[in-house]
């Protein structure tokens, strides 16, 4: 009895502890906006809340995902001047109907929210992504790519005409734990 109460017990602080919330703010500083992006889990609606915040902390624009979120970045991605918003959302699309880690873009546009970019897919799926800057320092961003058979590849994309466009994969057919190092050195 008193083994399967422990068992129980230590199964749900595992549980809990292995359901966490993504959260994350990060500040916001151009010629444009003044202040800061949050993303929260709003656990009562079940959904994801993204808000910009001025200077002043006054929520100016939000809009709600009822995605599963996995990352939060920012960078002058469209190479506007403005900060923009890179959001990694879990789920489907009507073409890919799996549940797969997508990267979108949103741009803060006279202090609302708004698409910029809501990819599909990348070359391969998606597990990771970080924003950088290239050589003449514009923002570009890195992803750690599932090639399948437990390999991955680490692929660098700058922003095209519209979208997201493929510039190279610096490293190929690696680990996932090596695909993070080198994501994490950029």
């Amino acid at each position: 009895m008193r083994v399967t109460f422990y068992l129980l017990f230590l199964f749900s602080i595992l549980t809990a502890c292995s359901d966490q919330s993504f959260e994350k703010e990060m500040i916001i500083s151009d010629d444009f906006f003044k202040g800061s992006v949050s993303l929260v889990k709003m656990e009562n609606m079940k959904k994801y809340k993204l808000s910009i915040i001025d200077s002043s902390k006054q929520i100016v624009d939000h809009i709600y995902t009822p995605y599963d979120v996995f990352q939060l970045e920012t960078g002058d991605i469209n190479r506007d001047g403005k900060t923009d918003i890179c959001l990694g959302i879990i789920k489907p699309t009507p073409f890919d109907p799996v549940l797969k880690k997508r990267l979108f873009l949103f741009q803060i546009d006279q202090g609302y929210i708004r698409p910029l970019w809501l990819s599909s897919r990348l070359v391969n799926p998606m597990e990771q992504f970080s924003v950088g800057k290239d050589s003449l320092g514009h923002s570009i961003i890195h992803t750690i790519e599932n090639k399948g058979s437990d390999l991955y590849c680490v692929r660098t994309y700058q922003w095209g005409t519209f979208g997201m466009s493929y510039i190279n994969t610096s490293h190929d057919s690696i680990t996932y734990e090596k695909a993070e190092q080198i994501l994490q050195a950029y």
